[in-house]
């Protein structure tokens, strides 16, 4: 069996403000380097073989602090982990966007079926590598998308420093035991 930990990137401005940031790239904020920071002490190095992360400002920098205060090795940057894009609508306040675009198809964005076809195969390629339990640092919707397509559960929303445990075994994906955490500061 080999265990991922889907960790959403810590606090952003825009986080902060409740605007959609899909590829926009909005470094941490003070909060989110401190969630960030505390991440470490969730995972146990001996227990994880590799931290992997969007090459988003947000996320490569949660992975970077939680790699070097936690001691597990980082692997380069993955495009497949990057966040959703959410086309016109990225930038919109939250319910300025879903008051616009009623349905949530925003011109020009990926649909949340894209986004969890493109995340569960490469989460499935990275637990079939052999290399043990991973750590993967990305975005609210991409965790969730991705979950809902690898296991069929729709987590809601995602909240900054979450981690998302699953669980993979000859073939199938499957949440956890209180597949859901989060760390405060």
């Amino acid at each position: 069996m080999t265990s991922l930990a889907l960790v959403r990137h810590g606090e952003t401005d825009w986080n902060r403000e409740r605007r959609l940031q899909g590829r926009a790239d909005i470094p941490l904020n003070e909060t989110g380097i401190e969630q960030a920071r505390a991440l470490a002490a969730r995972f146990d190095a001996s227990e994880w073989a590799l931290i992997l992360s969007s090459p988003l400002s947000r996320a490569w920098e949660t992975a970077r602090t939680l790699s070097a205060a936690s001691g597990i090795p980082l692997g380069d940057p993955a495009e497949e982990l990057i966040e959703r894009s959410f086309g016109s609508a990225e930038g919109e306040i939250v319910t300025d966007a879903k008051a616009r675009w009623i349905d949530s198809r925003y011109p020009g964005s990926e649909t949340p079926e894209e986004v969890g076809e493109r995340g569960s195969r490469y989460l499935t390629e990275v637990a079939r590598a052999g290399i043990g339990n991973v750590i993967v640092v990305s975005h609210g919707a991409f965790i969730r998308a991705t979950v809902t397509a690898l296991t069929g559960v729709d987590l809601g929303g995602v909240g900054n420093a979450a981690i998302v445990r699953l669980e993979y075994s000859d073939g199938t994906w499957e949440l956890a035991n209180d597949p859901v955490a989060s760390v405060t500061v």
